[in-house]
């Protein structure tokens, strides 16, 4: 086996399509099985890895890429791809044309469904704001009120008391 056809577990899934955790189970089920038929096409090798693992050393799989054709990219896969590329080679400039037109307006309209987002939230925020506003006015009114008088409402006038009569506390009208 070539080394130039070697791939890392994360170029395996870009060139297949699948997700990095799909071939990286793909190659534990090769791996497990030290007898496997595909097994040659996986590095590093059976003996590579045990010395590796006695070691302590780190190592990464690298899978043949035939090997990832072969296996992991399915037949439905082959046919969406040739699909694709001769709908592409038919589509005439003028059919292109369209379809960005056609996607051009899509865009716009979901501009303008946007616009109209913004400019609902934004009035939902300007009726919010000003019953904060109120709220703010209501809580300053109760805090004045929970105040009490102020020192200038507060002033009692005092009647000066005839010189002969005295007036008598609470505690004296009790125990007279």
């Amino acid at each position: 086996m070539s080394k130039a056809n070697l791939l890392t577990i994360k170029e395996a899934a870009s060139l297949s399509g699948k997700a990095e955790i799909t071939v990286r189970r793909f190659v534990n089920t090769i791996v497990k099985d030290d007898a496997h038929a595909d097994r040659s096409s996986i590095e590093p090798s059976v003996k590579e890895v045990k010395a590796l693992k006695k070691g302590k050393k780190p190592f990464s799989w690298k899978i043949d890429e035939k090997l990832i054709k072969e296996k992991l990219i399915t037949d439905t896969a082959k046919k969406v791809t040739k699909k694709n590329v001769s709908k592409a080679h038919a589509e005439t400039p003028d059919s292109v044309l369209e379809t960005l037109q056609t996607e051009l307006k899509n865009k716009e309209d979901q501009l303008r469904v946007k616009d109209d987002q913004i400019k609902a939230l934004t009035e939902v925020m300007q009726s919010l704001n000003e019953r904060m506003r109120e709220g703010n006015v209501l809580m300053a009114s109760l805090q004045k009120q929970l105040q009490g008088p102020s020192a200038e409402e507060n002033v009692v006038d005092v009647k000066p008391q005839k010189p002969g009569k005295q007036k008598k506390s609470w505690f004296e009208w009790l125990f007279e």
